[in-house]
């Protein structure tokens, strides 16, 4: 699955295109310490510094992946990674998405790469980790179809004759980022290189690492419009200029951290302390501009005192001028036996609301809100053993801000969510079968989720010609149940609460063929078969069809010496 909101286990709904806004159909909500501007519906197409990979293979190498599909869509992905001398090594990753789209104005062009080095003394005492990050997410907005009868109806087959909302709307979201991060071991005994390490008997406190990180970041978002289109939303506040809505945000973010880690033994206890500075300037188009200073110290213990058994807390909280007052507390337990293993995780959350909810100024929306601090509880329970995997989580939250049935802001009282998920999967021979489902109940009709959720995978997998490549044949399906799923605002780029559409109980089906041939796969993809049984509600956001049938093809190589 080359598209980060398709691979199993995850479920969003969409815009019907690949590179747009999305929303996660399981309760998820954003739980992070520090600041946060709110907008979080194209993160699955951005990356970010934690996701940053630093590989260590001694020689070259390079992974290219192409994917071709319908519409002229193409997907290009290309991770390099190569040694300059001993003791420096660079690395690239790039991504990039092209999708016109079956409808008008649904293109998406998106653009991430990553520029990556790591420089080590002969030692591996001293450590430099470095990088330069770009997101470029440039998105057409038409607004969905304009009336869904005739998708539902199937009039027009060919999809670009259906009218749309919007004639000229367009979203860019553009970043520019720099980060390092200096590590030192303490002890002229310890060094970073990723050996095998020795398992410590009793308890020795390494005097471990320190580190200094600094991250630069420069964020925009900007809508742009016409005033042709100015009838779609519910207030123009410049009804004769094109709309220009801009909001930048500029992140300056120190961490220092002193840590008793050891590359070279495995300890019983290990522990983490780290104090992190934030400072951010935030502005838009008018002579808005607002400055940030946050002082966020965080601690981390790990026991390892019991075999087979793991005791991990942490915590963090917010000092300084802004969002005073923020922390997170977690707590671990992890205990395996040869029957599986059994995990225990408590959360504790309070934090403020993203700046989005709180201020927003643009031609078709303004607001100027103070909410009371989100609270969280959150209380995970999992169980794994080989195949199987299974859980339930239980959620309560108080003061949650969301957007209402008008796309704005407002705050709700209390709420609890339960979620019920099992994983499993049968092998007979070389048939498989992987099946995933996710029950959801809520308590407030302001969370909007479906009951179940779920998806599946019905495969053949057989070896060829002596082992030198493998085949792989099968069908996948996702579904879930139908429910008043989260409208979309192309202005605010946000999703909202809507009660005049329900979308889901549709099995969304394709078939595919993967083949392996040493460092080369091809894959082949046909989708949404059910489209043949003229059901015609494939939607996971109202007014945004789903893709029709189309092919896909795709090719993965490696290569390193």
């Amino acid at each position: 699955k080359y598209d980060p909101l398709m691979k199993p286990g995850n479920y969003y709904a969409t815009l019907g295109n690949p590179g747009l806004a999305h929303n996660n159909m399981v309760f998820t909500p954003y739980i992070k310490t520090g600041f946060d501007y709110g907008i979080h519906s194209f993160d699955r197409y951005i990356l970010n510094n934690d996701s940053v990979s630093y590989y260590w293979f001694g020689k070259p190498y390079t992974n290219v992946f192409y994917i071709m599909g319908p519409k002229k869509e193409q997907n290009l992905m290309i991770d390099h990674s190569q040694n300059i001398g001993n003791l420096i090594k660079f690395g690239l990753n790039f991504k990039y998405t092209h999708s016109p789209g079956f409808y008008l104005r649904q293109k998406a062009d998106d653009k991430n790469f990553v520029l990556k080095a790591r420089y080590h003394t002969k030692d591996y005492r001293y450590m430099v980790l470095a990088n330069y990050l770009h997101n470029s997410l440039k998105m057409e907005e038409n607004g969905g179809i304009r009336y869904d009868s005739v998708f539902e109806e199937n009039v027009k087959p060919q999809r670009n004759g259906i009218e749309v909302n919007l004639k000229e709307a367009s979203n860019l979201l553009k970043e520019d980022s720099y980060y390092v991060k200096q590590m030192f071991a303490l002890s002229r005994k310890e060094s970073m290189n990723p050996g095998d390490t020795i398992e410590t008997k009793g308890l020795k406190v390494s005097p471990g690492i320190i580190s200094l990180s600094t991250l630069i970041s420069k964020f925009q978002y900007k809508f742009e419009d016409t005033p042709q289109d100015n009838s779609f939303y519910n207030n123009t506040y410049d009804t004769i200029n094109n709309t220009h809505d801009s909001t930048r945000i500029l992140k300056i973010e120190n961490t220092f951290s002193w840590s008793n880690t050891s590359f070279k033994h495995k300890q019983k206890l290990l522990f983490k302390i780290a104090v992190k500075h934030q400072y951010v300037e935030h502005s838009d188009d008018t002579v808005f501009k607002n400055y940030y200073n946050l002082l966020i110290p965080s601690g981390y213990v790990s026991f390892r005192f019991i075999k087979n058994m793991n005791l991990d807390f942490y915590g963090n909280f917010v000092t300084g001028s802004d969002y005073v007052g923020d922390y997170t507390l977690k707590g671990n337990l992890k205990y395996s036996t040869r029957y599986g293993t059994l995990a225990l995780e408590l959360n504790s959350i309070q934090n403020e609301a993203g700046r989005y909810f709180l201020r927003f100024h643009s031609n078709h929306f303004r607001w100027d809100n103070s909410f009371a601090k989100q609270k969280f509880s959150i209380q995970k329970f999992n169980y794994s053993y080989k195949d199987l995997q299974a859980g339930v989580q239980l959620t309560n939250a108080s003061n949650l801000v969301y957007l209402d049935t008008l796309a704005l802001p407002a705050q709700t009282s209390s709420l609890s969510v339960l979620k019920i998920y099992l994983r499993k999967k049968f092998t007979i021979k070389k048939w498989s079968l992987d099946l995933r489902v996710i029950y959801q109940a809520t308590n407030n009709d302001i969370v909007r989720i479906p009951d179940l959720i779920g998806d599946g995978a019905l495969y053949f997998t057989s070896h060829l010609f002596k082992n030198a490549a493998i085949i792989q044949t099968g069908l996948d399906l996702f579904y879930n149940t139908n429910y008043y799923s989260y409208n979309y605002s192309p202005g605010s780029k946000m999703f909202f609460l809507q009660d005049e559409k329900k979308t889901g109980d549709y099995v969304y089906a394709n078939v595919f063929l993967n083949l392996q041939i040493k460092r080369s796969r091809l894959f082949v993809e046909y989708t949404n078969l059910a489209f043949y049984f003229k059901d015609f509600k494939y939607y996971t956001t109202p007014s945004y069809p789903m893709q029709d049938p189309g092919f896909r093809f795709g090719i993965s190589w490696m290569f390193y010496d």
